[in-house]
């Protein structure tokens, strides 16, 4: 589908994969020759991963893509027009109309949105960014290696005053809910598979509301992770909203030291 994408505009795509499995030349499947494939020598790492790719990149924008894609038609040319519109907007996503969290209703027949919520204006499957964007914020942390690598990400926009759009007209199908039974066991037994010492677990973890997290111990890591840096569940609330307001007023420049 990128390949259709480049055939019918002036967009040149350079497509960089970043392959967990090490084995993978060992198998009869062959990548395009458009296909570059780079096999890093340490386990799976959602963040680690990416930055791979983005400092391998060679062009003006990098896509922070799932391997579970399908591009529509001028999916990227859409983004493109939004960025026309507004030149400092440094960070962008399409939309999934399959999903539940995005349906047609959400964008109220407006062209894009500008937000930072994590599902309905950024989707963690598929985010485009000017590459500079990463000289002002640093890379991505590497501490979160899946669960709340979203959540990671929009703050880290709000932290340094970066503005985020989804684009109505720009779309992508997200595959994650059409796999297997099988697969998604799998994966699921993949990402649980770690301890956590009791003493690190917040005590909130432990009410009726929050201890279904205590068998999704990769997902429990994440969120200790993620509160440990940007503070507790209504810290990170307070600290979002007032973020926000700092940036609605030509303020944003105080969310580094304030967030």
């Amino acid at each position: 589908m990128i390949k259709a994408e480049k055939d019918n505009t002036n967009v040149e795509f350079e497509v960089l994969l970043i392959e967990s499995n090490k084995q993978i030349h060992d198998s009869a499947f062959q990548f395009p020759d458009y296909v570059k494939v780079i096999i890093p020598k340490e386990n799976f790492n959602f963040h680690a991963f990416l930055n791979i790719g983005i400092k391998a990149s060679t062009g003006e924008f990098v896509g922070l893509f799932n391997n579970d894609l399908i591009f529509k038609k001028n999916w990227f040319t859409e983004i493109l027009n939004v960025k026309k519109k507004h030149p400092k907007v440094e960070s962008f996503c399409p939309v999934d109309y399959d999903s539940k969290f995005t349906p047609k209703s959400f964008f109220k027949e407006a062209p894009y949105l500008f937000g930072y919520k994590v599902r309905r204006h950024i989707v963690g499957w598929c985010i485009i960014a000017e590459k500079k964007l990463f000289k002002k914020t640093g890379l991505l942390d590497e501490r979160f290696s899946f669960f709340y690598a979203d959540d990671e990400y929009s703050l880290m926009l709000q932290k340094y005053n970066k503005k985020h759009v989804v684009v109505a007209a720009s779309e992508v199908s997200h595959l994650e809910s059409k796999v297997s039974k099988e697969l998604t066991q799998k994966k699921s037994a993949f990402f649980d598979d770690v301890e956590i010492p009791e003493k690190d677990i917040p005590r909130y973890i432990f009410t009726e509301q929050n201890r279904w997290m205590l068998v999704r111990k990769k997902l429990l890591e994440g969120h200790i992770i993620f509160h440990k840096k940007w503070g507790s569940p209504k810290m990170v609330a307070i600290k979002s909203k007032i973020g926000r307001i700092f940036m609605a007023n030509g303020l944003g420049f105080l969310n580094k030291y304030f967030m």
